[in-house]
């Protein structure tokens, strides 16, 4: 019988990373979601290095409430979160849409979380 070898790895210290993930529940992000999310977050954690905890959870829940900006309501993901980036930053969260249709007498459901970015006028769509 083989042994399950859990072989995860990130550059996040796992105790910056409960922080991030109680984060992520409030502001519906997952800092491991993607390669940029995680480049995203190693690279924010490098500016406060040396901060004491609770003073870092007040700087990280601020520069993510600005950062993670909403246009209108929080995204309801259906999976796990998957927030877009481009350009190593996150993009602003517009909506969601969903789709119902029937086929075969059972009903389907896509929901499209649609994502833009402010500067460059990209839009990214993901499907869930």
């Amino acid at each position: 019988m083989s042994e399950y070898v859990d072989d995860f790895t990130s550059e996040i210290p796992l105790d910056k990373m409960e922080i991030l993930l109680q984060l992520g529940k409030e502001y519906s992000f997952d800092p491991l979601s993607c390669i940029e999310s995680e480049k995203y977050f190693i690279k924010l954690l490098e500016n406060y290095q040396g901060t004491k905890e609770d003073a870092l959870k007040d700087l990280l829940r601020t520069i993510v409430a600005k950062d993670f900006e909403i246009l209108d309501e929080k995204p309801v993901w259906v999976q796990n979160p998957d927030w877009q980036f481009n350009n190593d930053r996150p993009m602003i969260f517009v909506g969601q849409l969903e789709k119902k249709y029937d086929q075969q007498n059972l009903q389907h459901a896509y929901i499209f979380y649609v994502f833009w970015d402010r500067e460059s006028g990209l839009t990214k769509t993901t499907i869930q």
